[in-house]
C-alpha cells in the first residue's frame, strides 16, 4: 500500500489532478464565503461593459449591475457568472496545480487572468449585440456556444502560459 501511495505521489498526472481539485475546492470555499461581498465586482462588470458598448456606438444605461439599452426593450443583469470570476478560478487552479516554479506560476496568473478577463468582456459585448439584434438566438450563442468557446479559451491560455513561459 505504502509503495502505491509512493508512486501516485511521483506521477506527474496524478499530482497535477489532486492539486487541481485542492486548489479549486479551497477557491470554491473561499467563493461561497465571500459570495455577498461580490456585488461591487457584478457592478464594475457592469460598468465596463456599458463602458464597452458606448464606445461602439451603443446607447445604455447602467443601474447597479443591470444595462439598460435605449431601445427600451433588452436589459441585461451581470451575475456572478458574467464576472468571469469562474473562469479565473479554474485557470488560476490549472496554474497554481502546475509543476513548476513559484515565480513561473505568478507570471502566468499576472498573464492569464487579465487575458481571461479581457476575453470575458469580448464576450459580454458580443452577448449584447447578439441580445439586440438576433433576441432569438440569444440563449443558445449564451448557454452554448459561449460556455464551449470559454472552456476552449481557457486551455489555450493555460498552454499558451506553459509554452511561453513555464518551458523557457
Amino acid at each position: 500500500m505504502k509503495y502505491k501511495i509512493k508512486e501516485l505521489a511521483d506521477n506527474r498526472v496524478a499530482r497535477f489532478v489532486a492539486l487541481y481539485l485542492f486548489y479549486i475546492g479551497l477557491f470554491t470555499a473561499m467563493y461561497l464565503f465571500f459570495k455577498e461581498d461580490l456585488g461591487f465586482l457584478r457592478n464594475l462588470t457592469a460598468e465596463v461593459f456599458s463602458f464597452s458598448m458606448s464606445l461602439l456606438g451603443v446607447t445604455n444605461s447602467v443601474n447597479e449591475n443591470v444595462l439598460h439599452f435605449t431601445n427600451g426593450i433588452t436589459a441585461m443583469k451581470v451575475v456572478d457568472e458574467c464576472t468571469g470570476i469562474y473562469e479565473v478560478l479554474v485557470y488560476s487552479g490549472c496554474v497554481l496545480a502546475y509543476s513548476t516554479t513559484y515565480q513561473k506560476k505568478l507570471m502566468g496568473i499576472a498573464f492569464g487572468v487579465p487575458a481571461i478577463l479581457g476575453i470575458n468582456m469580448v464576450r459580454l459585448v458580443c452577448l449584447g449585440f447578439v441580445g439586440l439584434w438576433f433576441p432569438e438566438i440569444f440563449d443558445y450563442v449564451h448557454y452554448y456556444f459561449w460556455q464551449v468557446t470559454l472552456i476552449i479559451i481557457i486551455v489555450l491560455v493555460v498552454l499558451i502560459w506553459i509554452e511561453k513561459i513555464v518551458k523557457r
